[in-house]
């Protein structure tokens, strides 16, 4: 905007000037068309100058001058008429109400989440969520709420078989790779050092004395011969044989090794529990357990290491919500092949949108008004300016040159005349 009324401003000094310099040339033809021209440029300079400036301040802080200082004369009515505007014209309920109809929420929805970037950045955002969630949870609370929600439906909860059998195959489905890393990790930790080197040491004398002491004459002295003559090191063939297995140990970590692929498979495939007696030992405990202080205490103390662990696992992200955001996204993807489905949850989700809109819809005005409530005159005259300076000023400009044309068709047609 500065460039603007640099510019306006330096128009109107050239008009000025342009006058003067024109005064003693008036009498010939020429001499009068420059300083009719120049004279009724300054005059729409200044006409204009004074309506730009009388918008925000009084010009040349003049105050007796009437409706001067419009704006800020005049901020109640202004900022009510910005506000009716934004809540009745550009964003009324109609309006957004129509917008919703029309545009299709769940194909949407569906496009977005099929790029990679939106799909991780959907997960992470249900990761840290959930993260925030379970980080202000008080297991005490917890436990008290678990159990008076328990106690007040215990008469019609049921499990059944297949809801033990479903349990299982989720544990063992988001938490195998964990059960496989614990596993290794112990494994790893157990194979390093100077101790498992020598029970390595101490099972490879054994077995030696064992293929020796069971063949004939000819394996005794070629034990005696390779110890004697130190071809048989039972420390060297230790410390390599405790370092290959502790690698091979640690090449079982990666996802995709195929004896961790194998485990993995073998512990989904596992059989832990009887569903029919596991529902039925979970019902008699549950009944058994429910409203006691002892049970109470004990689902505190779960919830509260549960909490921890996943507090701890944050960093890496939590299988459970890793696994019901991949549910969630297939469920979009299957709704989106069934169109009767996908126009009921449609209209389901357009219909609770709408409903919040007509409760929260005078929100926007709210915050259009707060917003302009909190500048004061100056800051609501400088946001404006800055908003629609440039225009302003296009109108000094416009009125200088307009007022040149003018003066020159004047006085070209009264001389004609």
């Amino acid at each position: 905007m500065r460039n603007m009324k640099t510019a306006a401003t330096t128009l109107l000094v050239l008009t000025v000037l342009g006058s003067l310099a024109a005064w003693n040339f008036r009498a010939s033809f020429t001499g009068g068309l420059f300083f009719a021209a120049f004279e009724a440029a300054l005059v729409g300079a200044l006409a204009d100058w004074f309506a730009v400036v009388a918008l925000f301040r009084h010009p040349l802080g003049l105050k007796f001058i009437p409706h001067t200082a419009i704006i800020p004369n005049n901020r109640g009515r202004i900022i009510e008429g910005i506000v009716k505007i934004v809540e009745t014209d550009w964003l009324s309920l109609d309006f957004i109400a129509a917008k919703v109809q029309a545009y299709p929420l769940l194909d949407g929805l569906a496009e977005a989440l099929s790029a990679d970037e939106v799909r991780r950045g959907f997960e992470e955002t249900a990761q840290s969520i959930s993260h925030n969630i379970i980080e202000n949870l008080d297991p005490a609370d917890l436990s008290e709420f678990f159990h008076t929600m328990l106690s007040d439906n215990l008469d019609s909860i049921k499990f059944a078989p297949s809801l033990v059998e479903s349990i299982e195959d989720t544990v063992k489905q988001l938490y195998s790779d964990d059960v496989i890393r614990l596993m290794l990790d112990w494994a790893i930790a157990s194979t390093s050092g100077e101790e498992f080197e020598q029970s390595i040491k101490r099972l490879l004398t054994r077995a030696v004395a064992d293929y020796s002491n069971q063949g004939s004459f000819v394996r005794r002295l070629g034990k005696g011969l390779g110890e004697t003559l130190d071809i048989v090191n039972y420390d060297d063939a230790a410390l390599i044989l405790s370092h290959r297995i502790n690698h091979f140990l640690k090449e079982m970590k990666a996802p995709d090794n195929r004896f961790h692929v194998r485990i993995k498979q073998e512990i989904e495939n596992l059989q832990l529990l009887d569903p029919a007696a596991a529902s039925a030992v979970l019902g008699d405990s549950v009944r058994k357990f429910v409203g006691t202080e002892t049970g109470i205490k004990a689902t505190s103390e779960l919830f509260a290491v549960v909490k921890d662990q996943l507090l701890r696992d944050g960093d890496r992200g939590m299988p459970l919500v890793t696994y019901l955001t991949g549910v969630i996204l297939q469920q979009v993807a299957a709704i989106r092949q069934d169109e009767m489905r996908k126009a009921e949850l449609e209209a389901w989700l357009k219909d609770k949108i709408i409903s919040l809109l007509e409760r929260y819809h005078a929100l926007i005005g709210r915050m259009v008004r707060e917003k302009l409530e909190s500048l004061n005159d100056a800051g609501l005259v400088e946001s404006l300016e800055d908003k629609v300076g440039d225009d302003l000023q296009w109108i000094r400009i416009n009125g200088t040159v307009i007022g040149a044309l003018v003066g020159i068709v004047q006085y070209l047609v009264l001389h004609l005349i």
